[in-house]
């Protein structure tokens, strides 16, 4: 059974907000979000996530676009065996005058930064099928299915 999971797209200032995630091996970087938990809905997965994750309050916006991630069908992942995961990404906004600060990190997650879009490319960004979309600030899909 597929793990639910919400992602903020938060941009400002032609910048995207990214966490920085290290392991042994690599560092990699996604948008904002994570798992939803049992008995809670997306919108507030949405809001818990980031209080968690960056220390912040956002609006919650339109759904951009759905995506899957399936570890046995990757050549080469990070992420463990039988992992799959339906993530619901979030158009979002940031409140004014709140401070970033990583309250309850993930394990491996070590930063946040805000990079330029027009640069998403040259980090280890995920899903990095879909940086130009992320760059054009576009989805015109709304399930993208099994995507790296």
């Amino acid at each position: 059974m597929p793990r639910l999971a919400v992602r903020a797209i938060l941009i400002e200032d032609e910048k995207i907000l990214l966490e920085q995630f290290q392991d042994a091996n690599e560092s990699w970087y996604v948008t904002p979000g994570g798992g939803v938990d049992e008995n809670e809905t997306i919108e507030e997965a949405f809001h818990r996530e980031l209080r968690e994750e960056l220390g912040v309050q956002a609006e919650f916006g339109a759904v951009a676009f759905i995506r899957e991630i399936i570890a046995d069908r990757l050549a080469v992942t990070n992420l463990p065996r039988g992992f799959h995961q339906v993530e619901v990404f979030v158009h979002g906004r940031l409140l004014p005058g709140q401070t970033l600060q990583m309250l309850a990190p993930d394990r491996s997650q070590i930063g946040l930064v805000w990079v330029p879009l027009a640069e998403l490319h040259t980090l280890p960004f995920f899903p990095r099928d879909l940086i130009p979309e992320f760059q054009a600030r576009a989805f015109p899909r709304f399930y993208y299915g099994h995507r790296r």
